[in-house]
């Protein structure tokens, strides 16, 4: 049988299929949720994702990525921040190229493919930009001679090569006082503010754009000053290759060109997160900064805990990292802490049990700092009765598309259809907070799965009401266990347990894995009746004020 392939990565794809009169014997190949729920909307025939990408390409796309990673070569000695971010990068759009070929191959076992279409848009210079189209790129490299390759548009855009400056900081400090940068202000770091303004303590966060007057008063009321980082414009910059050629193989199919290009894409903005990084560095040695503290530590955010800085620096990682169980596990799990919990920090704060059992599996340069909980949620309190369960998992778009570990926006579908239907059989209030990736998706989603209720509050405004969380993988695992509340695993596919529960004679704990619908009821079930106990072989019952006081004072 002969079908045609579309492939649509995003909102601009939607766009140009939604112009074009609908596409006769054709098969939908949606790259993210967004694109998934259109062709729902449209009842396209969708390729069958869930009986085609099968848990053991998760397995096989881990260990082609380590191979990958393991043979990339440097041309200099690089700090672990930018190392790190060019290895992310590059690993993603390795990820992205795998995540195809399983595509096309599976296809090409049931039919004759009369042709590709793509939506054409192919763009010169790439970010960290979870925006960037790069399926067109990849069907025309490696399908191009082998089937007719349909754009939709052949106008890319007109982008003219950007010129490199070199970085610059104006702000002028005072050596004597005290100063902590942070890194950014997200994942609950303003708690850090907070504290320090009340200790007469200056907090300064890099920005990298120009800062308004009128967000300048906003940051000074919210107790931290903006450093921003401007570009030399009188100083051009020479760019560096920062990695060798790569020369890599996949099952027989040479994706070096590919990669490469890939790289020369990105190497502009390796450069600049280069030029951004010395000045930041330099910038927090002369003006005797007492301590830095990051939650991530790759890129420009993570080089103010490279090794040159000499005062005390700090990880305080805002992903959960939990011990690796086997050898795919691990190869994932150390993905994760490569951009959350690794690199060259002097001390790494270690905020729970489960993070604490990590390092049987995982090594740390710097020194542990035993703190307990600092950035998680810690809802001990709610004057409101906690009748809600809460669903939150971690989605990855295509183009930062990880495997194993993260929930698949086919299988999130699933998932949502699952609890669904057991909201309304059996009367269970369902909260679903959808990851930031997929936030644009909300009202579309409230739209179809109209038993579940949708929200985008925050974790720690929407567990004042949760009895209970269901969960794939994700960071509100940890805000769940610090407020004392237990955690469903919900693993449909049976592919992957993000924290393995203690064993206990059929007593419901706080970590219980399912993966099955019936299991899923019945351990709600259980988690409605009983009281459950034991948070404490998974957190340390302690107050994140008081864990900053002990734990974080004494560094600066």
């Amino acid at each position: 049988m002969e079908k045609n392939i579309c492939f649509i990565e995003n909102y601009k794809d939607i766009e140009m299929v939604s112009k074009k009169p609908l596409l006769q014997n054709t098969i939908f190949i949606p790259l993210n949720l967004e694109t998934f729920l259109f062709c729902k909307k449209k009842k396209f025939e969708i390729f069958d994702f869930k009986n085609n990408i099968l848990n053991q390409f998760h397995k096989k796309a881990l260990l082609a990525g380590k191979k990958f990673i393991d043979g990339l070569k440097f041309n200099h000695q690089l700090n672990y921040s930018l190392k790190s971010e060019i290895i992310f990068l590059l690993r993603f759009r390795l990820n992205s190229v795998l995540f195809i070929i399983d595509i096309i191959n599976n296809l090409k076992k049931k039919y004759v493919i009369s042709s590709i279409i793509v939506s054409g848009i192919d763009k010169k210079f790439h970010t960290n930009s979870e925006k960037e189209n790069i399926a067109s790129e990849i069907i025309d490299n490696l399908y191009g001679a082998e089937y007719k390759v349909v754009k939709l548009s052949t106008n890319n855009y007109q982008e003219q090569k950007p010129f490199l400056y070199r970085s610059q900081i104006s702000e002028k400090l005072d050596p004597k006082k005290k100063k902590i940068l942070l890194s950014n202000v997200g994942y609950n770091f303003l708690r850090f503010v907070k504290f320090f303004k009340k200790k007469n303590v200056s907090i300064y966060v890099p920005f990298f754009n120009k800062v308004f007057n009128i967000k300048k008063i906003y940051y000074y009321l919210k107790g931290f000053k903006p450093l921003v980082i401007k570009k030399k414009r009188n100083f051009e910059e020479k760019e560096k290759i920062f990695i060798k050629r790569i020369d890599y193989f996949y099952n027989s199919i040479d994706l070096s060109y590919l990669l490469n290009n890939f790289y020369n894409k990105y190497n502009f903005y390796f450069n600049e997160i280069y030029q951004h990084s010395i000045v930041l560095k330099n910038f927090i040695n002369k003006n005797n900064f007492s301590l830095t503290i990051s939650n991530i530590t790759k890129g420009i955010h993570g080089s103010i805990l490279d090794k040159e800085i000499n005062c005390n620096t700090l990880c305080v990682p805002h992903g959960i990292i939990a011990k690796a169980y086997n050898e795919h596990d691990e190869i994932y799990k150390k993905t994760i802490a490569e951009a959350v919990f690794n690199g060259e920090s002097k001390f790494f704060a270690i905020q729970s049990k489960i993070t604490e059992r990590s390092l049987d599996t995982h090594a740390i340069e710097g020194k542990k700092l035993t703190t307990g909980n600092l950035i998680f949620a810690s809802i001990k309190k709610s004057f409101k009765k906690k009748k809600y369960i809460l669903q939150a998992s971690t989605l990855k778009d295509f183009s930062n598309m990880q495997f194993l570990g993260v929930e698949m926006f086919y299988e999130y579908w699933d998932n949502l259809s699952i609890l669904n239907r057991i909201a309304k059989d059996r009367k269970y209030k369902i909260i679903v907070k959808p990851h930031p990736t997929i936030k644009n998706c909300t009202y579309e989603l409230q739209k179809i799965f109209k038993n579940l209720k949708f929200s985008n509050k925050s974790i720690d405004h929407l567990l004042k009401r949760t009895s209970i969380l269901i969960s794939y993988s994700s960071s509100v695992i940890e805000d769940s266990l610090n407020s004392f509340i237990p955690v469903i695993l919900f693993d449909k596919a049976s592919r992957y347990m993000h924290i393995n529960p203690f064993k206990s004679y059929n007593k419901i704990l706080p970590i219980n894995y399912v993966s099955s619908e019936i299991d899923l009821i019945e351990t709600i079930n259980c988690l409605r009746k009983e009281s459950i106990e034991n948070f404490d072989k998974y957190v340390f019952k302690s107050n994140f004020k008081e864990n900053i006081d002990k734990s974080i004072l004494t560094l600066i």
